[in-house]
């Protein structure tokens, strides 16, 4: 049977996508993309609800399997939380949430004999993680390693998609990491929800900082990167193994807003002064690094001395990259209900404010590297350009001007110029061809 695959969101969604299309493929099924005249018998759309427009692109998404004929299957968190508006899209013919996603290949079979009504998932319970197959044509490898959260956010919806936190064993990411390896992959992504909880539900605990050097001490020629970690849970001795060959010099810590009145709203756990120590205490320890964050602007209650606070740390910080948001009313969450929320007008000001502060930063961080030698993943090749796309250490998105580059492989360049925010690199086993 043909199936196509498609996610949205996050790199956990991106991991559990891999982890479906392995097992369908261990079953027999061709896994196929959800592209031009492709003619899938099932489309699996796993969907994402962290903002309103999360929720819109996954409707869009579902009505584009649908028009293919396909029997199409929704599941992620969307379809977790949602699953009212999910019923009401005309051939929808299976609605599974995240609690039942890892039965998915289950119910593929099934589609044909004529299942036709959706058959909503129970909500009731999420399952524990377990090692998963993994299939991907990425060239890095996402490894889920935990799942939920249990803190609560007063304007995140994912404890809810989610449920609490769970990890997967320090026995099965071992033993994922080395199917991964042994599959070609060089980079390793640790993803999560809450990757900086990784361990505590575990007998005996055991933390990220273990697991990590765990891994690089029995696959060292692996390239182990970390995904977003809360900067209350970011622990120093994160620092040295940073500073190891094997971690990516790269982290991200979302800090939401820089205004202690609305980070209080938000029941984050901790000061605008507390982030910003962390992330000074980072790069001065490893002065290569790639601090990221991510912003939410128009939190009900943002003043424009709240949002100037924002706009004042992300200013003096040691940023690289940063991610905005406009704040996203969700049902369900403690914020849906406070008083005081704001313009959309305001929030698409205040979003173009941080974008071009953004923009700056990125050319910052990226212009100091040029002339320097850099650690890359060869990511994809352009159809157009024919330069190849990478990603460094660092995160560090470049073009590659080079030969017969194999995709996935590891390999070091030489950044040579920047140009229309693009940085251009070449292979140190192939001169620069200056045009």
């Amino acid at each position: 049977m043909k199936v196509s695959i498609s996610t949205l969101g996050c790199k956990v969604n991106q991991a559990e996508s891999a982890s479906i299309e392995g097992i369908l493929r261990g079953q027999g099924h061709e896994v196929i993309p959800l592209i031009g005249n492709s003619s899938p018998d099932v489309c699996i759309i796993n969907t994402c609800t962290v903002t309103a427009k999360s929720d819109y692109q996954s409707r869009q998404l579902i009505r584009k399997a649908v028009r293919t004929g396909a029997k199409v299957i929704a599941t992620g968190c969307y379809a977790q939380l949602r699953q009212d508006e999910l019923s009401g899209i005309a051939g929808v013919s299976l609605i599974l949430g995240n609690s039942l996603k890892e039965k998915l290949p289950e119910y593929i079979d099934k589609l044909p004999a004529g299942l036709n009504a959706p058959a909503l998932s129970d909500n009731s319970d999420y399952p524990p993680l377990a090692l998963q197959p993994y299939f991907s044509r990425r060239a890095r490898a996402f490894l889920k390693i935990q799942d939920g959260c249990n803190f609560s956010c007063s304007y995140c919806a994912v404890p809810m998609a989610r449920g609490k936190s769970r990890s997967l064993s320090s026995e099965d990411v071992l033993h994922s990491v080395q199917m991964l390896a042994a599959d070609g992959f060089e980079e390793i992504v640790l993803t999560g929800v809450h990757i900086g909880n990784y361990g505590m539900d575990l007998h005996p605990k055991i933390s990220l900082v273990e697991i990590v050097d765990n891994i690089v001490k029995e696959y060292s020629s692996v390239r182990i990167r970390l995904s977003s970690i809360e900067p209350q849970e970011f622990k120093k001795e994160l620092l040295s193994l940073i500073n190891s060959k094997s971690v990516c010099h790269h982290i991200h810590i979302p800090l939401q807003s820089g205004s202690d009145n609305v980070l209080k709203l938000m029941n984050r756990r901790y000061s605008a002064a507390f982030f910003k120590d962390i992330v000074n205490c980072i790069a001065a320890t490893c002065p290569q690094i790639s601090i990221g964050t991510d912003v939410i602007v128009g939190f009900p209650g943002e003043t424009e001395k709240d949002f100037k606070d924002t706009e004042k740390i992300l200013t003096e910080l040691p940023l690289s990259y940063i991610h905005v948001f406009p704040y996203s009313k969700r049902k369900g969450t403690a914020a849906e209900a406070m008083p005081g929320h704001i313009d959309s007008a305001v929030k698409r000001k205040r979003m173009a404010t941080v974008i071009k502060l953004a923009e700056i930063k990125k050319n910052i961080y990226t212009t100091r590297h040029l002339g320097e030698i850099l650690d890359v993943i060869v990511e994809n090749k352009s159809q157009t350009s024919g330069f190849y796309y990478g990603t460094s250490d660092n995160y560090l998105k470049v073009l590659i001007e080079g030969d017969n580059l194999t995709v996935g492989k590891r390999i070091q360049v030489k950044a040579v110029s920047f140009t229309q925010s693009e940085l251009l690199t070449v292979p140190l086993h192939q001169p620069y061809q200056y045009t």
